[in-house]
């Protein structure tokens, strides 16, 4: 049924294809707009196919995405170590925001919303379950990309200076004549918010749409945890925690280790429909020429390397990395949620108590950590302070050492460093040296648009490159 509804998109919405350098330029200008519930639904289905074929690199991701974010971008995988086998892989974000990657990955998510924005605005109300389904769908895919965009072309959200820090351009209709220039990031974490809870408002359960209820809850937990306001993450997570739970042992291993299917407490999850496999297997190619980082390793003792069910999961005894790719959206995440807000709400009790759970469920014969006797900071740590601009204490270490074991190769890393003091560091390859700088952690917003936008702002440490 899926694949069917997805053909209409090629007859009936010629829009859908303009070119990135004009994904603002949104009035029809005579081209066809859908009319019926399918029509519409099958501008949503073409971005939904490229998640279930793992062939998205922006909502969700894919393996490629993952081979540079996390054997990149971030510090779990040893650069320097590269063989020549790996020779083209990225070593750096700079390899990132020097390139025209930035520019097309911006415009991409203003494509999605354009077509969210064309079932928004033009399908109506009709209070019929395929219409809702379809709406529901539209507003959270809307706010899964400015979610993004958020992300990635932001800076770090300061807690009491939304009003006063760069948001991005809003886009909230498709007959729209002028660019807009960028909001404030108040006004956009505004319309984050309020997309997911229209969308929660159908109450979605037709897993044909991906973007269900809970996964909408999932999304908006991770938008309350990003800018830093735990008491509305927590009890998101919460919720979701109470509803699935987590998982351990056989269960556990069966769920990291299946490709495609939805499994376990997995709630999204790209290739679900792939036919496809060569994507993922030059990804895991080229990952086994670049070795896990010993700083990554470390966050396991010598103990856990036996009793910690994710160490042989995740990698073999030649530090290389074997863990499947997994791109998505799972309960264990909201675990760490939970222990992470309940530190920043300065209820440490707790948060141990939400580690101590984690780790219960993935180390064999597990006693509880106490607070008088956490594991000390590791010196080779490179975040050093946390979301809130604090030294890191043992607690908060502890929390973010079982984040960094948790999702490794899960595309969290980048973030963890953007989101926690956005650390300066480098690295060696090929004779040469690499920093990642603060600037780096934000993208720049595309040249070309800074050019055709009267008063659009380039974010800080690009406007010499322009």
């Amino acid at each position: 049924m899926k694949r069917k509804i997805i053909l209409w998109i090629y007859g009936l919405v010629t829009l859908s294809f303009i070119s990135c350098s004009h994904y603002l330029d949104i009035k029809p200008y005579g081209k066809t707009i859908p009319k019926t519930s399918e029509e519409f639904s099958a501008l949503l289905h073409t971005w939904l196919n490229e998640i279930d074929g793992g062939v998205d690199e922006f909502l969700v991701g894919n393996s490629s995405v993952l081979l540079d974010m996390d054997g990149a971008y971030g510090d779990d995988f040893e650069v320097c170590l590269t063989s020549q086998n790996g020779r083209l892989m990225s070593v750096y974000v700079g390899n990132l925001v020097g390139s025209r990657a930035p520019s097309r990955q911006y415009s991409k998510y203003y494509e999605i919303i354009r077509d969210c924005n064309i079932v928004l605005g033009e399908m109506e109300e009709s209070g019929t379950a395929e219409v809702g389904e379809v709406r529901a769908t539209a507003y959270a895919m809307r706010a899964v990309a400015y979610y993004q965009l958020l992300r990635f072309y932001c800076e770090v959200p300061q807690i009491g200076n939304f009003e006063n820090q760069l948001g991005v351009p809003l886009v909230m209709s498709f007959d729209m004549e002028e660019r807009p220039i960028r909001s404030t990031m108040q006004e956009t974490i505004d319309l984050i918010e309020s997309d997911l809870n229209h969308s929660l408002s159908y109450h979605m359960k037709n897993d044909l749409y991906r973007f269900t209820e809970d996964v909408v809850k999932g999304y908006l937990a991770r938008l309350y945890f990003w800018t830093k306001q735990w008491g509305k993450a927590l009890p998101l997570a919460q919720e979701l925690l109470t509803k699935y739970g987590l998982l351990e042992g056989d269960a556990y291993k069966n769920m990291m280790s299946t490709s495609y299917d939805l499994v376990g407490n997995q709630l999204l999850k790209s290739y679900r429909m792939t036919v496809d496999m060569s994507e993922i297997t030059a990804s895991k190619t080229y990952l086994q020429y670049r070795p896990v980082s010993k700083r990554f390793l470390n966050t396991f003792t010598e103990e856990e390397k036996v009793s910690d069910i994710r160490y042989a999961l995740w990698v073999n005894n030649k530090r290389i990395a074997i863990k499947t790719f997994f791109c998505g959206m799972r309960i264990a995440e909201f675990k760490l949620m939970e222990a992470e807000c309940y530190y920043h709400l300065d209820k440490p009790e707790l948060a141990l108590r939400s580690i101590n759970d984690l780790r219960a469920h993935r180390i064999n014969d597990y006693k509880d950590l106490v607070m008088d006797n956490l594991p000390s900071l590791q010196d080779t740590e490179i975040i050093v302070t946390d979301a809130e601009g604090n030294t890191l204490t043992p607690l908060m270490g502890l929390i973010l050492r079982e984040r960094r074991k948790e999702l490794f190769l899960e595309g969290d890393r980048f973030f963890e460093q953007k989101r926690n003091g956005m650390p300066e560091y480098w690295t060696a390859y090929n004779g040469r040296k690499y920093v990642t700088q603060k600037y780096m952690y934000t993208l720049p917003i595309s040249p070309r648009e800074i050019e055709l936008v009267d008063g659009l702002i380039q974010n800080p440490g690009y406007t010499e490159l322009e």
